[in-house]
């Protein structure tokens, strides 16, 4: 019986010290990822101007997602989010050549606004250069009274 206990305990103290580890280890990076987090992104979104927008209600996002489901089918689906605690970042990059990968982080932050800017990302597959894309990411965030832009 003592053993059974000792083994639980071990395994219990084991569990949380490999936790505190793991998030020591995140250091600088934890602050973007815990602002921003990718929710939806596709290589086809209809749109070919670049365009950055900030949703911050339902409606907004219907409507956003009747214009990238128009020629779509089946459409993507509208992520679900709670309004009261998370706002959407949505950047359409209008339209490219190739199949690259953009991310989006918070540049600068000050106590009246927020600077969200992008950040190409290599790829590790092969990318076909003759195809043209009009990418769309959505990120999430909690919601905030300062002004965002976007650089």
């Amino acid at each position: 019986m003592r053993l059974l206990l000792l083994i639980i305990f071990l395994l219990g103290t084991a569990c949380v010290g490999q936790k505190a580890v793991s998030s020591a280890m995140d250091g600088g990076s934890e602050q973007d990822s815990i602002k921003l987090q990718l929710v939806l992104e596709d290589n086809y979104s209809g749109v070919e101007q670049p365009e950055f927008q900030v949703v911050r209600d339902p409606k907004t996002l219907k409507n956003l997602f009747l214009q990238i489901n128009k020629t779509r089918k089946p459409g993507l689906p509208i992520p679900e989010v709670n309004f009261t605690e998370e706002l959407l970042l949505v950047y359409c990059a209008g339209t490219r050549l190739g199949a690259g990968r953009l991310k989006l982080v918070i540049t600068e932050e000050s106590p009246k606004y927020i600077t969200v800017g992008r950040q190409e990302q290599s790829s590790s597959k092969k990318e076909f250069l003759n195809a043209a894309t009009t990418p769309i990411y959505i990120y999430k965030m909690p919601v905030t009274q300062k002004e965002i832009s976007f650089q």
